[in-house]
């Protein structure tokens, strides 16, 4: 995914006429494991938490990787997963989304 982004960021850097020299690459996107990404997944399902306990959990994970939320965001990005049904990318995608560098 990351490597999509890249790509398409030096094509619009060429597209808009930038010399080679200026191209800047994309901001790199944090890839978590697929065990980590799991084990919070399972959590979640398990723990029959409720939206509060969940944007805890969710934002435990973050700061465990250097990262802050706002707890609202967290909140509306776990409700809005079917958990259930949501795969790890999907939740991958979701953590992105929230996620900014403390």
């Amino acid at each position: 995914m990351e490597d999509q982004v890249r790509r398409d960021s030096l094509q619009a850097d060429r597209a808009a006429g930038l010399p080679e020299s200026e191209l800047q690459p994309a901001a790199q996107i944090e890839k978590f494991s697929v065990a980590e990404l799991t084990n919070l997944r399972s959590e979640l399902l398990r723990g029959q938490l409720d939206s509060w306990q969940a944007a805890d959990l969710a934002a435990n994970f973050l700061a465990g990787h250097g990262y802050g939320a706002s707890a609202e965001n967290l909140r509306e990005a776990i409700t809005s997963l079917e958990m259930s049904r949501c795969s790890l990318d999907c939740l991958q995608t979701a953590l992105e989304g929230v996620a900014y560098i403390q």
